[in-house]
Parts: C-alpha cells; sequence; structure tokens
C-alpha cells in the first residue's frame, strides 16, 4: 500500500475451482506499513507524512474479504483518513467461465471538514486459463461530499497472463460520475525474485469530460528482510478520481511492513502417505496425468512423468523449489506442512505455471492470477 495516495481497496479479478479439498479452511493475511511519504497534489504544495496503513485479506475458494486505510500525519499538523472495504462471491464454475459479485464501500476524511463515502456494486464474469485469462464487467452505485450525492456507473474489461515468473495484466474502463465521464488504459505487472518484489503500473486517461487528463504510473519494490518484516520503496503519480474524491498527485514513500505468515515446518516425513485428491481431468488444459498427495505427517508429493517438477507458494516464500524424485513418476517435497492452509503452484519441466485439475483455485496476491489452495489437516 502506498502512504502517500488514497488507499483504495481493489476489487480482485478472480475464480474460483468447483472442487473443494476436504476440511477447507479459510486463508487470513494481515500486514501494516508504517513509513514516511512527501505527498505533492496538484495545486498544492509538497508535504511530507507519517503514515500507519494497515490491510487485513481473507480469502476462500469462493469468497474474498479485502479492508484496508491509512492515516496521514502531515508535517503541518493536518491530518488524513481512509478507509476501504470490500467483499467478493464467486459463482461455481460453468466449464472455464466463472462469476462475481462484489460489493466495496469506503469514506475518507481530510482534517475536520472535506469528507467523502461511496458505496459501488459489481459484477463480473471471468474466464480463466492455466497461464491466462479475460474479465468483463460493469459497475453502479453512489458517491457523496458531505451531503451532494451523484451516482456512478462504469464498464470495464481486462485480460492477464502468467509469463517469465512474472503476471501481466491490462485493463480498460470508462466511468461517469455525475456529470463528470472518462476512460482509462492500464497496464500492470508483478514479478517476485529472492527476496525481492516488484509492481508496477502504467495508465493513461485517453479521454475526459471533467476528471483531467494524463498519463499516470507507480512502481513499489518490496525486499523481505525477514519472513514477516520487508522494506518497501514506492512512488509514483496517480490520477484524479471523483468517485473516492481524490486529486492527482505524486509521491515517494519509504515504509517498513510488517506482516503475519501461516505456520511452516521443517520436518522430514517420516509415517505413510495416504492418496486424498486431485487428479487431472482428461479435458485439462494441464499437462497430462498429474496429480498430487497429501501425506498424514503434512509431506506432498506430485505424481507425474516428467524430467522435473517444481513447486512454488507461501511456504517456499514463492520461490520456485525442485522437488525429489522418489521415482519414475512421484516427486516429493523436501519438507513436512505444518497443519494449515497454504497456496501453491507447479512447472513441469520448465513449462508455464499451473494448478492442476481438481484442486481448489483461489486468486494471488496480485488479484489476476490463480494458486492452489493445499489444507494440511
Amino acid at each position: 500500500m502506498n502512504f502517500g495516495r488514497p488507499a483504495w481497496a481493489v476489487t480482485a479479478v478472480v475464480a474460483c475451482s468447483s472442487a473443494a479439498a476436504p476440511r477447507l479452511v479459510a486463508q487470513v493475511k494481515a500486514a501494516v506499513d508504517l513509513g514516511v511519504s512527501n505527498v505533492h497534489y496538484d495545486g498544492f504544495l509538497p508535504s511530507t507524512a507519517a503514515a500507519v496503513s494497515p490491510s487485513f485479506r481473507w480469502a476462500s475458494p469462493r469468497t474474498l474479504v479485502v479492508a484496508n486505510g491509512s492515516y496521514l500525519r502531515f508535517a503541518s499538523g493536518n491530518r488524513s483518513l481512509q478507509a476501504n472495504m470490500s467483499g467478493s462471491l464467486f459463482s461455481a464454475p460453468l466449464g472455464r467461465w466463472t462469476g462475481e459479485l462484489s460489493a466495496l464501500a469506503g469514506a475518507s476524511q481530510y482534517r475536520d471538514f472535506t469528507g467523502f463515502s461511496h458505496a459501488l456494486l459489481t459484477g463480473r464474469l471471468h474466464l480463466d486459463g492455466v497461464a491466462n485469462g479475460a474479465w468483463i464487467g460493469g459497475t453502479g452505485g453512489t458517491t457523496s461530499f458531505v451531503n451532494a450525492q451523484r451516482p456512478v456507473a462504469a464498464l470495464l474489461a481486462g485480460l492477464w497472463r502468467r509469463q517469465f515468473t512474472a503476471i501481466w495484466m491490462v485493463n480498460a474502463s470508462y466511468s461517469r460520475v455525475g456529470d463528470s465521464a472518462y476512460t482509462d488504459v492500464e497496464g500492470a505487472t508483478r514479478a517476485a525474485r529472492g527476496h525481492f518484489t516488484f509492481d508496477g503500473s502504467l495508465g493513461a486517461r485517453v479521454w475526459s469530460r471533467g476528471g483531467g487528463h494524463g498519463v499516470y504510473g507507480e512502481a513499489s519494490g518490496s525486499y523481505a528482510v525477514a519472513p514477516w518484516i520487508a522494506l518497501v520503496l514506492a512512488g509514483g503519480r496517480y490520477p484524479t478520481d471523483p468517485t473516492r474524491g481524490s486529486v492527482a498527485g505524486r509521491y515517494v514513500t519509504l515504509s517498513l511492513r510488517l506482516t503475519t505468515l501461516p505456520s511452516r515446518a521443517s520436518t522430514p516425513p517420516l509415517t505413510l502417505p495416504r492418496p486424498v485428491v486431485h487428479h487431472s481431468a482428461p479435458d485439462s488444459e494441464d499437462p497430462p496425468a498429474v496429480s498430487a498427495e497429501l501425506r498424514d505427517d503434512g509431506g506432498f508429493v506430485i505424481h507425474a512423468a516428467a524430467r522435473t517438477v517444481e513447486i512454488e507458494g507461501d511456504f517456499t516464500d514463492w520461490q520456485p523449489l525442485t522437488l525429489s524424485q522418489r521415482d519414475l513418476a512421484a516427486w516429493t517435497l523436501p519438507m513436512a506442512l505444518a497443519a494449515g492452509t497454504y497456496r501453491f503452484s507447479i512447472r513441469i519441466d520448465g513449462g508455464e505455471w499451473f494448478v492442476p485439475a481438481g484442486v481448489t483455485r483461489v486468486p494471488d496476491d496480485f488479484g489476476s492470477g490463480m494458486v492452489g489452495l493445499l489444507t494440511v489437516p
């Protein structure tokens, strides 16, 4: 989250698998950013602010709840408060198609006299593949400044793809807020390597009536100092948003991010395996004859006729880990997993990352790709 700009919740671009793992539980992730930001709103002098930005994410196979906020204390003594919460429900998939209905509500206040609030309802239809997908949808709702309310309506569409260990996304939207109207075209990417994670976006307001024009873009890099702490440097320019009452501006932020992590274990598996889930369907887009096996002791085995099998997940800090070959078609994770819920994807013979068919799929942190959900009882 960027301290220097409004901390808007974003409705994720997601879809979910119809198959559910036994004893499935939700995954919870919480974080708080503590930092210093230099902000330059258009038409105003630059200002330095101290900021606290908490965030919360709760995900289950067909439900996603995201909440975030920020508190900025400027050098002048003025303060800014923002809070947002969104919830999404997903239909059972019909082939590769999934429906989504989401609600978003938020409010912001600057000093003691300027306040905005908004409530939006969005419907989306997703077309999901192993390494790429698309969506189309619409938004309706209302935004208010003090007691003055204005209707909000928008149309949106986008594409995403996983390639070169990164996620790439392109989207376009047409929005009407009261008498204002504008069209935005944006691209974004997320990539991770080692302890470093990069997020970047570039967009343009290509047409506008009362919403401003111009090119905007943002970049954020985080370095994990420890599993639960990271340094974050972010900056860029963002456009005017009539829905949420934000003025276009530029910012640079340096912050410390504290986050929660699932439990982990490194004890080698010792007990006998038990097969539990997940065999690829004959019409799956995934490589053929791929299945997964969860062991009572937390061990994890991938069955695939392959030269190499790699796995990445929150238990590997999303770094590729080559599995150990047990026999010609069985590959084992060289660690046991403690009880809990984990996300993962696999790669066969250096191909695309994917989730085996039959494994429950949930949104990744970027909200564009999908990862598998693994529950260790």
